[in-house]
C-alpha cells in the first residue's frame, strides 16, 4: 500500500486477519483429497495432457502404468463433474466425453495387457 493511505488500527487488524484468512482458504484448497478443491480445477489440465503420460512410454510395462495413471485421473475429473452441483456449461457433454475417454483407456489398458500376455 502506498505511504499516502492513511489507515486506522481497526483497518490494520482487518488486514492481518485477511492474510490469515487467505493462508487457512490456501489449505484448505491444497488438501491432498480426491474431492479437494484443487483436484476439481486441477483435473481438467491433467485430462487434457494425459495423453502425454503414456505416448512416450519406454516399455510395456511403463506404459500399463502410464494408462492406468491417466484413466485415474480421468475417473477422478468424471466423479468430480457429476458430483458438482454448480451450472457449468455442456456439463452432460463433458461427462459424456470424460466416459468416452474412460472407454478407451481401458481398451488400451486391456489391449496391453493381452497384448503382452500373448508374447
Amino acid at each position: 500500500m502506498k505511504s499516502e493511505i492513511s489507515i486506522s488500527k481497526k483497518m490494520a487488524d482487518t488486514i492481518v486477519q485477511v492474510c490469515f484468512d487467505v493462508v487457512e482458504f490456501s489449505r484448505l484448497y491444497e488438501q491432498d483429497h480426491p474431492n479437494s478443491a484443487k483436484n476439481l480445477f486441477y483435473c481438467n489440465e491433467a485430462v487434457k495432457k494425459g495423453l502425454k503420460w503414456f505416448i512416450n512410454a519406454q516399455n510395456k510395462a511403463e506404459f500399463q502404468n502410464k494408462v492406468s495413471d491417466y484413466l485415474s485421473e480421468v475417473t477422478l475429473a468424471k466423479k468430480l463433474y457429476q458430483d458438482i452441483q454448480v451450472p457449468v456449461e455442456s456439463k452432460d457433454n463433458i461427462i459424456a466425453q470424460l466416459t468416452k475417454i474412460q472407454t478407451h483407456l481401458n481398451e488400451l489398458k486391456e489391449g496391453a495387457s493381452t497384448h503382452q500376455n500373448n508374447q
